[in-house]
């Protein structure tokens, strides 16, 4: 047991320095920050959450923190468990920098842990192990995620993709009995990032498939509706709420995409020239890398001549002709498969799919002394050369601290996905000074407050029903409450431009917030009755399990020429236990 806790304890030290190693490259540049692609809008999650936690609001729908306060759903259609480390770090007076470079580095030793994991659930020796997990977290295209794209939430999505693998494979050889560990890793995926979960659920279903007789069992198929029953409980204080306000109304999401799934993929040969050469990322350079292009080849060809792992080998080459010009997005550009905006997404999938073969070594290649370790280097060096390219092709993406660490809040991603239809983003931008519009005519407001959580006011409308537009974007949820007894408020509804519209009629002071409704509110229900039925569930069973070890009944020793057998018997049946003599 000593040596066991030695070795990880060794181990997780080793991840946490290849996690610091990782952002040292490029994102911590002594003084300034690497700061490129998505980093505001994930800047302004960690600290609308963090603002959200000083009101003790801890779970956050609409955060007033965004827009300047109009609001912005973010934390409802963008799921951010994963950024309450960094959040709290805020709160406890941590600058932007030291809580953005922790997430950075905590991202990329959750994903070396979990890919460790894997590999031992895989059966691999602890250096395969160890291969398995650094390939995977060095594969070029999580690098370019990583470094200059800097999309967290697909990043941390990847973290759990290494352990679906593990858990499907072994599904696949009938080792049912830990069937919630597939559910853990699909859970993970549903808390991290809606597009990554979605590819795993296509990922899992072409293996599925594509092993139909092997699964056309009654225990595989329970074990796998049961991950499916447990992933949809936990998972539902995320996405019932979604599906309540995407029913409710209409959003850019939908109605206005910035991003063409058509438009988006790559031509063969580019794709080709790109992978081998490692080149750093832009739309039209995103690359395999030379490592897992060479190994797609060698073990597609490898495996089709000696029919092994065709299952994740057809799999992992239908998804790289997805991501050519070659397949035809055209047909399903208005299907459910055109949510994952860019092909090259897949390239997470197939960077796993032939880590996983070169690690599994049908070929024998690491039975030749220090190729494990030439492969590392090789690894290695290839990170340090794309770090190296990536600071000098984007030298003015390096920012001060200082300069990093003032937020804007009006960055809430490339395509605005979650504001309403309705709503003209370059307009809310010209009408930074937030105002109630209203007829004078109508109605008189005085005390009026308007900050980041609520809008209030007295009216006086006398007689007649005054409509007022407030500068709040509108979602479902908008609560309105008056206090006086000659006033009213009607429910809070959408106007033309997408702001939050109440009708009020007599005297009173209004007050409008964002509330969480009824569905979000039972899915929290449901998600938490779900986690403490499993929790009760995995204690009775640890308690069965002591109660069936304290029933061992001893009959007696028999020593033999090597060892020693202790023969005992467990209520009806009789069992035995050897060691060696020394």
């Amino acid at each position: 047991m000593k040596k066991s806790i030695k070795e990880n304890y060794l181990i997780l030290l080793l991840f946490l320095v290849l996690s610091i190693f990782m952002i040292g490259l490029v994102d911590w540049q002594f003084g300034k920050i690497f700061a490129t692609g998505d980093f505001h809008y994930h800047l302004d999650r960690i600290e609308t959450l963090a603002s959200s936690l000083k009101q003790l609001n801890f779970w956050p729908k609409v955060d007033g923190n965004f827009i300047g306060g109009y609001g912005y759903a973010s934390s409802l259609f963008y799921p951010d468990i994963f950024l309450y480390p960094a959040a709290l770090l805020r709160v406890a007076g941590a600058t932007p920098t030291v809580s953005y470079l922790f997430t950075l580095v905590l991202i990329n030793f959750v994903t070396l842990w979990i890919g460790y994991i894997a590999g031992k659930r895989l059966t691999f020796s602890v250096p395969k192990a160890l291969l398995f997990t650094i390939l995977y977290a060095f594969n070029i295209y999580r690098l370019q995620t990583l470094y200059s794209r800097q999309d967290l939430g697909e990043l941390m999505g990847m973290m759990f993709f290494p352990l679906v693998l593990s858990e499907l494979i072994n599904l696949k050889k009938c080792q049912t009995k830990q069937w919630y560990i597939l559910a853990l890793a699909m859970i993970g995926i549903a808390s991290s990032h809606t597009i990554s979960l979605f590819m795993i659920i296509v990922f899992a279903s072409m293996f599925v498939l594509l092993n139909i007789r092997t699964f056309w069992n009654k225990e595989r198929l329970l074990a796998i509706v049961k991950a499916a029953v447990l992933t949809v409980g936990v998972s539902a204080a995320i996405y019932l709420p979604i599906l309540e306000q995407m029913q409710n109304q209409h959003y850019a999401l939908t109605t206005d995409k910035l991003i063409n799934i058509t438009d988006e993929v790559l031509p063969l040969k580019s794709l080709i020239q790109n992978s081998l050469t490692n080149q750093v990322f832009h739309a039209d350079t995103v690359n395999l890398g030379t490592v897992v292009l060479i190994g797609l080849i060698v073990y597609t060809v490898y495996n089709v001549l000696h029919r092994k792992n065709l299952d994740i080998t057809i799999i992992a080459d239908f998804l790289f002709f997805a991501c050519t010009s070659y397949f035809p997005w055209k047909m399903l550009s208005h299907s459910i498969f055109s949510m994952i905006q860019f092909p090259w997404r897949f390239f997470s999938l197939i960077s796993l799919i032939v880590v996983y073969l070169l690690v599994n070594d049908d070929l024998h290649i690491f039975d030749k002394r220090y190729f494990e370790y030439a492969l590392v280097g090789v690894t290695l060096a290839v990170a340090i050369g794309l770090g190296q390219q990536t600071i000098t092709q984007s030298k003015d993406s390096l920012e001060a601290y200082g300069e990093f660490n003032k937020i804007d809040s009006y960055y809430i991603g490339a395509g605005h996905e979650y504001l309403p239809s309705e709503v003209s983003y370059p307009r809310v931008l010209d009408h930074k000074q937030r105002i109630i519009n209203y007829d004078k005519n109508d109605i008189a407001l005085s005390n009026v407050a308007i900050n980041r959580s609520y809008v209030a006011f007295n009216f006086d409308t006398g007689n007649k029903t005054a409509k007022v537009q407030l500068p709040l974007i509108y979602y479902k949820g908008y609560q309105a409450e008056v206090y006086g007894d000659d006033g009213s408020v009607t429910p809070p509804h959408i106007s033309h431009s997408g702001l939050t519209v109440v009708d009020l009629k007599g005297t009173g002071t209004v007050k409008v917030q964002y509330e969480k409704t009824f569905i979000q509110k039972l899915s929290l229900i449901i998600s938490g009755a779900t986690l403490l039925l499993m929790l009760l569930t995995y204690l009775n069973s640890r308690r069965h399990k002591y109660i069936s070890l304290s029933t061992e009944i001893p009959i007696f020793v028999m020593p033999t020429e090597y060892n020693y057998v202790f023969i005992y018997q467990i209520v009806d049946g009789v069992n035995s236990v050897s060691w060696n003599k020394g």
